[in-house]
């Protein structure tokens, strides 16, 4: 019992009572007494019995004069000491009283955070404190009710992402496990083109398992970097060489604007490799025959190097581009396997940037082309 906040509260509030009327009572109780004793002094000289001498507990012989004090007197004196315990138990009770109701105050918006916690606990993310002042506690529980609310979100995010992982790798395992019944079954006779379209599916689920798993360990911030100096307009040159082929297959121009003196980058050369790989696919992926593709830089913030890769594909909605670095966010649902990727490449290459300590982000208009920002530090 003594454990409890609001009874140790309580018993703070009558101790501060006790002290402070104690105190008091005794301050005025022994002025009041001194004062009496040097009025009767004063007042009663003329009429005490000869050699009478204030010795009476009330004054302790302080007073040093020959007085009469009668019943009267005395009288006076008890009712006042008996006023002032009569004010110190009022003043307890008092004390008491107003223990008990702040601490009441001050531990029910605490025992409704502690249920809401324990419902949070238990699962429950939609479970809210009320709001009812806006002092220290007020901050407390808004400040828990913002911490729900993010669990909410991240808890509906895990069962999306579960979902669309599930979703994307039944795709790739039920073609592979719907051909290889039929070989089994005799059904139809292995083909090399149905091989070679089995073996795409097992590169495909390759390659989305060491996404995910990529994703996950930078998300956790466990991904390693491999930092060193290198020099920009030549990586993005061979990254361009590195794709033309495609380019040419799809009838798409593909391009680098590049100004001189350009300082080297401090970069993980892999990792943003696979940066602007996923930004150049999802370019392509976007851009119609005869489309261009541009990839820029420029150094006009001390520190950072900004890249951009446009192109003049379909755009993104207004409404989707807050959500375009989402884990398998997908703009066109409508898009089949075979017209876009998993929906984590763009989730990557957010992930890759950050951990360089840069920023990315997207500018677009519908029907009128995307460009995707990052910046890299400088060496």
């Amino acid at each position: 019992m003594i454990h409890s906040l609001s009874v140790k509260l309580s018993l703070l509030f009558v101790g501060i009572a006790l002290v402070s009327v104690g105190v008091i009572a005794l301050w005025v109780n022994n002025s009041v007494q001194s004062e009496f004793c040097s009025y009767c002094q004063t007042n009663s000289q003329m009429q005490a019995p000869p050699g009478s001498v204030c010795t009476g507990p009330e004054c302790g012989g302080r007073c040093g004069a020959p007085f009469y004090m009668g019943e009267a007197e005395q009288a006076f004196l008890n009712a006042v000491r008996n006023s002032l315990w009569l004010a110190a138990l009022v003043a307890v009770l008092v004390g008491v009283a107003l223990g008990f109701l702040f601490s009441w105050l001050i531990t029910g918006p605490m025992r409704q955070l502690t249920l809401a916690a324990r419902k949070v606990a238990a699962g429950d993310f939609s479970h809210r404190v009320p709001q009812k002042s806006d002092d220290e506690i007020g901050e407390v529980s808004d400040a828990f009710n913002t911490m729900a609310e993010q669990l909410e979100k991240k808890e509906k995010s895990r069962r999306q992402l579960l979902a669309d992982i599930a979703h994307e790798l039944r795709n790739p395992l039920s073609i592979i496990q719907g051909n290889l019944e039929a070989w089994l079954d005799g059904v139809i006779t292995p083909a090399p083109d149905q091989v070679a379209s089995v073996y795409d599916e097992t590169v495909l689920l390759s390659r989305l398992v060491t996404d995910l798993r990529d994703l996950s360990l930078a998300e956790a911030g466990q991904l390693k970097l491999y930092q060193n100096a290198t020099e920009l307009s030549e990586f993005i040159f061979a990254q361009i060489a590195s794709v033309q082929n495609r380019c040419l297959e799809k009838l798409i121009s593909i391009n680098a604007e590049l100004p001189t003196g350009l300082p080297s980058v401090f970069i993980d050369r892999d990792r943003i490799r696979q940066v602007l790989h996923n930004l150049i696919d999802n370019a392509l992926r976007y851009t119609r025959a005869g489309g261009t593709i541009k990839i820029g830089a420029s150094y006009k913030t001390p520190g950072w190097v900004t890249v951009s890769v446009s192109d003049s594909g379909s755009g993104i909605a207004t409404e989707d581009l807050p959500h375009v670095f989402d884990h398998f966010y997908k703009a066109d649902r409508s898009r089949q396997r075979g017209h876009g990727g998993a929906g984590i490449g763009l989730a990557m290459v957010k992930r890759l940037v950050e951990l360089h300590g840069g920023t990315v982000w997207v500018e677009s208009r519908k029907g009128k082309g995307s460009t995707f920002f990052f910046t890299l530090p400088v060496a």
